[in-house]
């Protein structure tokens, strides 16, 4: 697909987006591929990465090899996304250190915003999908609701992180950076990018490549096969995710994975802290209108690709 450099501009902020969302335990940077409409084209994409690419290279060389594996979408997409990360990583850190609560608050709106429009990619509306969407969110919840183990402190599992978490991240709803805190990696990896400790990214790094690479294959299929039934389950995944997205939790940094769930007029007398209400409020509209945006501009992508088919 041949494209403009505004177009590849785009695409690099939607990597970054999803860079961001990796960064906050409970969200999925899938999430955000699916809601900005690269999702199917990032699957793909991935999906074509292997060694039957020989006979393209050997047709066309890199350019044909590039051209094969859609290169300058990826490229442009994952430069975002790796810029994010090593850019946001400290802020991100900081803020879950210190307004937690108002960052759900925005993540738990801009999700829950998320799920009509990811359902609008459906083709057809029939009640054999719902099977599909409950078994989404009775997996995304029961995820949720592990609890924190422990891991070895060895490379090797530094590899095994970046296979599971990267695994997950490419599936919307089943966030990365919280089977990361399951397995007692997450602060590993935060401080890993902070502190630019280059073995422990890069074996992070190969693990993520195999792990992408592998549920990218198995999505691809699912697509050309069952493209409404994945859709349904993936938004399932999404809807059951949201609890691991509920402001007021309470004993999170002692547990390591999800805190007891409060209502916010109880939040405070378990917790000793403000349920900030009205900034958390605030976040929550953000996140609306965050999606609304991407909806009012997905609409008229769509719009204008229609009355360009009649032109």
């Amino acid at each position: 697909m041949s494209r403009s450099p505004v177009q590849h501009v785009a695409i690099a902020a939607k990597g970054a987006a999803m860079g961001v969302a990796d960064l906050v335990p409970g969200v999925s940077g899938g999430t955000i591929a699916l809601v900005t409409g690269i999702y199917e084209e990032l699957i793909a994409s991935l999906a074509r990465i292997g060694p039957e690419r020989w006979g393209d290279f050997r047709r066309g060389g890199l350019i044909g090899l590039w051209r094969s594996i859609n290169g300058s979408f990826l490229l442009a997409l994952f430069s975002g996304l790796l810029l994010a990360i090593v850019t946001m990583a400290e802020l991100m850190k900081w803020l879950l250190d210190n307004h937690r609560v108002v960052l759900w608050g925005f993540f738990f709106g801009l999700i829950l915003a998320s799920v009509p429009l990811v359902l609008l990619r459906l083709k057809t509306w029939h009640w054999r999908w719902l099977p599909w969407l409950l078994s989404g969110v009775a997996v995304g919840l029961g995820i949720t609701l592990l609890g924190p183990g422990s891991t070895p402190d060895a490379l090797w599992m530094i590899f095994l992180a970046g296979l599971i978490a990267v695994s997950a991240m490419v599936l919307p709803g089943i966030s990365g950076s919280f089977l990361l805190l399951l397995m007692a990696q997450y602060e590993t990896m935060v401080n890993a990018v902070v502190e630019r400790d280059l073995l422990t990214i890069s074996l992070f790094a190969i693990g993520a490549v195999i792990g992408a690479l592998s549920i990218a294959r198995l999505l691809a299929a699912l697509f050309r096969r069952h493209h409404d039934r994945t859709i349904a389950l993936l938004t399932g995944f999404m809807l059951g995710s949201l609890n691991a997205l509920w402001p007021w939790q309470y004993g999170v940094s002692e547990r390591g994975g999800l805190g007891a769930h409060f209502w916010p007029w109880q939040f405070e007398a378990v917790s000793g802290q403000a349920p900030q209400l009205l900034a958390v409020a605030g976040a929550f509209l953000a996140g609306l209108v965050v999606i609304g945006v991407f909806a009012r501009v997905e609409m008229g992508r769509v719009g204008q690709g229609v009355k360009g088919s009649r032109g």
